[in-house]
This record gives C-alpha cells, sequence and structure tokens, in this order.
C-alpha cells in the first residue's frame, strides 16, 4: 500500500463560506474508534453531514452530525434504535509540495476525538476519509469512504495524482454499492427503472500471466434486482488533458457508448468517472466507489 504524504500546513482558502459534505461509510473498527463510537457497538453505516465553515466570524470551523446503527434490510435506512452525535471543532488544510500527488488534505480536530480525522480532496465535489497513515480508507462492498459536496459547484477537474504500488497480481476484484439514476441517464442500456435508487456492482479485473497487462473483464451489475453480467476488454489510460498523473481504467474502450471508466485512487479504491472523465458524484446514501476486496 503506499502513502499519501503531506507536508506544510495552511489555512483554508474556498470561494464559498460553507461547504456541505454528506455519505454514508462503513463502521469498522478504525472510524468507530476516531469518532469516539464503542467498540462493541453494532454499526453497519454511519450517515455524515459534515458542514465546513469558512466565514470570517467563525473561520475554519465545522459542524458533523453523524446517525449510525444497524441497516434495514432492502432500504437506505437504519433500524429502530439508530443513534446520533454532533461534533464541533476547527479544521486546516495541507498543501502536498510534492507536484506529482498535487493533494489537497483536510483535516478536522475536535476536543470530543482522540485523533484528528482527515480526508483527502479528489475533486471540488468529492472528498475521501484517509488512515492514520494517510492511505485512502477501504470501503466494503456496501459503503465506501467518500464524502458527496451536497450543492456540487461546476468544476469537476481531478485534483490527485493516482498512487500505485508494483501489484503483479493477475486478478483484482472491487465491489460496491452506487446511486442508480445519473449513471443510468449515461447508459440506457442498463434499462433502469424510474424506481432504481441503487446499483450492486463487482468488477473483475484479469492481466496477462507474462507481461501483467490488462486482458479481459467481468462485470456484474445487479439493476432492478436482477444481476447482469457482461465481459470484455480493458485497458489502462495514464492521465487526461487537464491532469496528467491520473491513471484511469476503461472497460470495453472500443464501445465508446457502453464503455465504463475509473479513476484509480490507489491499488484498493476505484472512483466511477462520467463521459466527461469527471467523478461522478453520490448522494447520502451511497457514493460512487468501488473498493478492492481483499482475500483473507
Amino acid at each position: 500500500m503506499v502513502c499519501i504524504f503531506l507536508s506544510a500546513s495552511c489555512s483554508a482558502a474556498e470561494s464559498s463560506p460553507e461547504i456541505v459534505l454528506i455519505g454514508s461509510t462503513p463502521g469498522d473498527a478504525l472510524i468507530k474508534s476516531l469518532l469516539t463510537i464503542p467498540s462493541d457497538t453494532k454499526v453497519d453505516f454511519i450517515r455524515w453531514d459534515l458542514k465546513l465553515n469558512n466565514e470570517s466570524a467563525n473561520p475554519n470551523s465545522f459542524v458533523l452530525n453523524i446517525a449510525f446503527g444497524e441497516g434495514q434490510p432492502n432500504t437506505s435506512w437504519f433500524k429502530k434504535g439508530e443513534e446520533k452525535r454532533i461534533f464541533e471543532g476547527t479544521f486546516t488544510v495541507s498543501k502536498n509540495e510534492n507536484v506529482k500527488m498535487g493533494s489537497t488534505v483536510y483535516h478536522l480536530k475536535s476536543s470530543s476525538w482522540p485523533n484528528r480525522i482527515s480526508m483527502v480532496k479528489i475533486s471540488e465535489n468529492l472528498f475521501h476519509l484517509l488512515t492514520p497513515q494517510n492511505h485512502l480508507m477501504l470501503g466494503n462492498g456496501g459503503w465506501s469512504y467518500s464524502l458527496n459536496r451536497k450543492d456540487t459547484v461546476d468544476s469537476g477537474e481531478i485534483l490527485i495524482a493516482s498512487v500505485m504500488s508494483e501489484d503483479k497480481s493477475l486478478q483484482l476484484t472491487f465491489d460496491g454499492r452506487t446511486p442508480c439514476r445519473d449513471i443510468a441517464a449515461e447508459h440506457p442500456e442498463m434499462n433502469a427503472n424510474k424506481s432504481c435508487f441503487k446499483l450492486k456492482w463487482r468488477l473483475i479485473l484479469n492481466r496477462d500471466t507474462v507481461n501483467h497487462l490488462p486482458t479481459t473483464y467481468i462485470i456484474r451489475k445487479i439493476v432492478n434486482n436482477e444481476p447482469r453480467d457482461v465481459s470484455g476488454k480493458w485497458t489502462i489510460i495514464k492521465g487526461t488533458p487537464s491532469n496528467p498523473n491520473t491513471i484511469i481504467y476503461k472497460i470495453d474502450p472500443d464501445k465508446p457508448a457502453e464503455s465504463l471508466s475509473f479513476l484509480v485512487g490507489d491499488d484498493n479504491v476505484l472512483f466511477f468517472l462520467n463521459k466527461k472523465n469527471e467523478p461522478h458524484i453520490g448522494n447520502e446514501d451511497f457514493s460512487f466507489t468501488l473498493n478492492k476486496k481483499i482475500s483473507k
């Protein structure tokens, strides 16, 4: 796993006095510890509402509302008895002086927490939580550690460089759940009905046994509760016109209307891109992120 190296700290400088980030994340041991949730509390997911304020009267302050508990099957809600917490504090912003990385990282500090919580800005509309070692947090097949800007701004430019190791695995598997409507609008071949609110994904990428270059893929999309398997070829694209340091996985590159593209965050986390190679933005329930399935 490769670390995102940080350096000098600076004050936040955003054009808007408030940024509101929303999303739902897993409730594993690390995030429970960071949020001071007792380790024996049953948590399937945590719903976040994070307000970053930069008003002159209260600069660099935040308010975080979370709700957590067991998920109600086949819904995006909790079973009865979810818990709620409110945290307040301050934040700083670190600019990475390594030009290749180009990362901007927000650090949240609250007197209620044992340690600060950090997140990297993927685009102006998409952030992702970091481990204390500055790795992208790895989610699961249900939820990711991405937070989405509630009121999006026009800029969809990718602001990070992809970080990859020399992994020679011959097969990579990624899982996740995403919102339905935005991506279904770009891909009418999905035939998603109007009531579709989430999609379940499993992406399997195969590599050549000798040179480790991309060969074939299988992607399973569960649309309208119906599994649909598609297979084909995939490729790796290095760089975009606006960011030469990104790496993109593209499936079915020979079928522009049906192809899907993923920004490589690191070895473990992929972000869905739209037809303009901008990150898709999720909602309070799901993000457009896939997480690597780690063999146990």
